[in-house]
């Protein structure tokens, strides 16, 4: 028998469309191929082309819902983020134009990271300069709020108690 006459006897005996009966067997009950061909009374290969069709197994799932939270995320940076906006202290040489400047790097390399299909070695990179822009912009603000020296002063003793064996 051809997959097409597997699909009408299917259909037939479900009263459905082979689309919904594959959502509710592999996405809904997450069966794995052998449940399902068993169930449905068709060839292993048959059910894994079906849910190759429809794009219903886990890889192809897991791909389809990463693609859709990247392009809301490239939505959102569209509608929250106006790049040429003007900058409020470009001519300053001060911590908060330092601090400016930053901010709106990190909501580029934010942007370019949506926007990029990265292989996991661009991802660490591109994640680790978001990382350390962000952690720039924490002692910037700690910095601001006069809290920076007492943050330090902990993180020395923390090490001087390691070195000198203390802990």
């Amino acid at each position: 028998m051809t997959n097409k006459e597997y699909q009408e006897i299917v259909e037939k005996k479900y009263s459905k469309p082979l689309k919904e009966i594959m959502y509710e067997l592999c996405v809904v009950r997450d069966v794995v191929p052998t449940e399902g061909a068993s169930e449905l009374g068709v060839p292993k290969s048959t059910f894994l082309a079906w849910r190759n069709k429809f794009r219903f197994g886990p890889l192809q799932r897991k791909a389809d819902f990463a693609e859709q939270i990247r392009d809301k995320q490239i939505d959102k940076y569209k509608q929250d983020n106006e790049f040429e906006r003007d900058f409020l202290y470009k001519e300053e040489r001060s911590i908060r134009g330092f601090k400016e400047v930053m901010e709106r790097f990190l909501e580029l390399e934010k942007y370019k990271s949506a926007l990029n299909d990265p292989d996991a070695s661009d991802y660490l990179f591109i994640t680790m300069r978001i990382a350390t822009i962000e952690q720039m912009l924490n002692y910037l603000t700690k910095y601001e709020q006069g809290r920076l020296h007492e943050a330090f002063d902990k993180e020395y003793e923390y090490l001087r108690m390691i070195v000198n064996k203390e802990i």
